[in-house]
């Protein structure tokens, strides 16, 4: 059985619909759907759901969580227009994230626990919600260039960057798109180049 239940974005004030799939059978929760594959067909499968309009998140136990991207009309039009401002919506773009997924292994998985483990959540979101296809994983180095393969962009949290693998930059680079790597600084709140 499908529930559906209200989540809320960062004060946004958005409501939205979310279903909530743990390992290919349906129960409650609050903001996704999770699913687990294998490593060899992960972030394929990531990238491919992201492209139908979510953002996806690889959890540490090797789930998806799969949440639904904000309708535009949800979203104010004033926050909508700054996020246009970063990344324009008139050329679609993947965009790989490195960040803190610990939040997704609790009982229930909540936005709120989801912002305060990544600070620009909302951000990433206002990404889907234009059409961008957005994905987010920890960075390990096993999943390193697998996560920032067919990326155009890369976001990474400046708090996971002393985590990351010396030559990260150079890894992530060769196997993305268009590489454009920025780091989301925590202190300013800005994103600039890596």
């Amino acid at each position: 059985m499908l529930l559906e239940t209200a989540g809320r974005l960062n004060g946004l004030g958005s409501h939205f619909p979310v279903v909530f799939e743990k390992q290919g059978q349906k129960s409650r929760g609050n903001i996704g759907i999770m699913m687990t594959l294998g490593i060899e067909d992960t972030f394929p499968a990531m990238r491919a759901k992201a492209a139908q309009g979510h953002l996806v998140i690889l959890c540490p136990d090797g789930q998806h969580l799969i949440l639904p991207a904000l309708p535009k009309v949800a979203v104010r039009p004033e926050m909508l227009a700054a996020v246009e401002r970063m990344l324009p919506s008139t050329i679609k773009r993947s965009v790989a994230v490195i960040g803190d997924t610990a939040w997704t292994t609790g009982s229930e998985p909540s936005l709120q626990t989801a912002n305060q483990a990544i600070p620009f959540f909302g951000l990433l979101m206002g990404f889907a919600s234009l059409g961008h296809l957005v994905w987010i994983f920890n960075g390990a180095a096993n999943l390193l260039s697998a996560g920032c393969r067919e990326a155009d962009v890369l976001v990474v949290d400046s708090a996971s960057v002393a985590t990351l693998p010396r030559d990260w930059k150079a890894e992530a680079a060769k196997v993305m798109r268009n590489p454009e790597i920025l780091i989301h600084d925590r202190a300013s709140y800005q994103l600039r180049k890596a």
